[in-house]
């Protein structure tokens, strides 16, 4: 009992230690070496989480917002919206992480594969606006941009320059299989 009590209290220690070390930025050269040796560990067990830059010299210079419109049989139309994350709180954005880099990444050059996949859970979620049994038939992604000013440090700005929009335009058009 005394035994795997000892290897219990070694491996929460060395644990700590690895954590202690991914968890912040390297501050010393040993802690740098440290991380280095360590990544490739945490690359192979799947525990990397690669780089957490909060202040990068390249922020995000578009605002996207991605709607669909799910036209059904009987001829009605039911709009979804991705989540406006501007409106969300700080608890519930860390609830729904996974949704938000989803989000993200769907929306990044290359991802057009996903589009379908995303088309379709729409398609089979999204309910009938009148409430008919009617099936979905097309799904059409609407993609709306804002170009974000660059930042200005003597003025505050208010959000009005991320909220003007580009007109809208449909960027995919998913037909329902039969």
């Amino acid at each position: 009992m005394a035994a795997q009590r000892t290897r219990v209290n070694v491996f929460l220690a060395l644990w700590l230690g690895v954590l202690a070390i991914d968890g912040f930025g390297p501050c010393t050269r040993i802690h740098r070496a440290a991380e280095d040796k360590l990544d490739p560990l945490l690359v192979v067990t799947g525990l990397w989480q690669g780089p957490w830059r909060l202040f990068g010299p390249e922020v995000d210079k578009i605002n996207l917002r991605l709607t669909a419109e799910i036209h059904f049989a009987d001829g009605a139309v039911a709009t979804w919206r991705s989540p406006d994350w501007t409106e969300v709180s700080g608890l519930e954005m860390f609830y729904r992480a996974r949704r938000t880099n989803y989000f993200n990444n769907i929306l990044k050059a290359g991802q057009e594969p996903s589009w379908e996949g995303l088309c379709a859970y729409l398609a089979r979620t999204v309910p009938h606006p009148r409430g008919a049994a009617a099936a979905a038939e097309t799904v059409v992604l609407i993609l709306r941009g804002a170009i974000v000013p660059p930042p200005d440090p003597d003025a505050l700005l208010s959000s009005s320059p991320y909220l003007a929009f580009d007109d809208p335009a449909p960027i995919y058009t998913f037909r329902v299989p039969r």
